[in-house]
């Protein structure tokens, strides 16, 4: 037991400016340290924000390095006072330090990997429900597909139910090392009919009605077993028709940009164990969408 203690300046200065949270419990600020950390939740959030919503003076305003710099200031103003600490707690000492951001960043993961993951939207495949540098955020418990920043936790059986109208991300059949964002149209067993202007399931016409038209592109409303959706076509685009019935364990999938969509009507359907998850919010410029 350790009494009698006093924080090194040099390591107080350095901790309260890499992680201010930290800092603080090292000087044995255990409330500042509370503090510290929910105002880097906040900051953390406000620069995520800033990135998403493309504000023109975003690029200015850095939360997280404000922080940073206050914790480092505050840090030299606390650990110059010299006070004396009796008993050296437990949660101030290296090992606790070391274990409790490792802690931090297990949850983090394991988050991402069972529960929730944001992806950014690289393409306009999904125009217009889905804009190019949109981050969805996908649902993934049940889905049986537990992996994040390329690493794979654990693997299991699908326990959800796919729903046609759904968006859902998925390893490609080609390169599973790239995930898509479609929309199902088709499950195991039916057979799908498309092209330009129709989508039907079974023999049965998606419902669409027309929504607006630019000179490039037109969008229709469509809807298929109650979920409704927008999607658009390109009426000088040449036509992709074809029929297919779905195999067992696997789904028909395609983006809603019909004629700018690399989706099931080229690389066939996507078995289930690919899906990752489904798509339940769309973050996009100062706003959000719940699917």
């Amino acid at each position: 037991m350790m009494t009698n203690w006093k924080p090194k300046k040099w390591l107080a200065i350095l901790l309260g400016f890499f992680v201010p949270s930290l800092g603080m419990l090292y000087m044995v600020r255990v409330r500042l340290a509370a503090a510290y950390f929910l105002a880097g939740l906040v900051a953390g959030s406000l620069d995520l924000w800033m990135v998403f919503s493309q504000a023109p003076w975003g690029h200015y305003l850095f939360f997280g390095w404000t922080l940073m710099a206050i914790g480092a200031v505050h840090s030299y103003w606390l650990v110059r006072q010299n006070r004396v600490i009796p008993i050296r707690p437990w949660y101030s000492r290296w090992y606790s330090l070391l274990a409790l951001p490792i802690v931090l960043t297990v949850m983090i993961f394991s988050f991402r990997a069972f529960l929730f993951e944001p992806f950014r939207m690289p393409s306009g495949s999904m125009l217009p429900s889905i804009n190019p540098g949109d981050i969805p955020v996908v649902s993934k418990w049940g889905y049986g597909h537990y992996a994040t920043f390329g690493i794979t936790l654990a693997r299991s059986g699908l326990a959800k139910e796919i729903k046609r109208g759904e968006v859902v991300v998925f390893a490609s059949p080609k390169d599973p090392s790239i995930d898509y964002v479609k929309r199902v149209v088709g499950l195991p067993g039916d057979t799908i009919g498309y092209d330009k202007d129709s989508l039907s399931v079974n023999g049965k016409p998606a419902a669409r009605v027309f929504a607006a038209k630019d000179p490039d592109v037109e969008v229709f409303s469509e809807s298929l077993d109650g979920s409704r959706y927008q999607i658009q076509v390109m009426p000088a685009a040449s036509s992709v028709k074809g029929s297919v019935t779905v195999p067992a364990g696997a789904v028909f999938v395609m983006g809603d940009n019909r004629d700018n969509s690399n989706d099931s009507r080229f690389f066939g359907p996507v078995p289930l164990e690919n899906i990752v998850g489904k798509v339940v919010y769309i973050v996009r410029a100062g706003k959000r969408t719940v699917f």
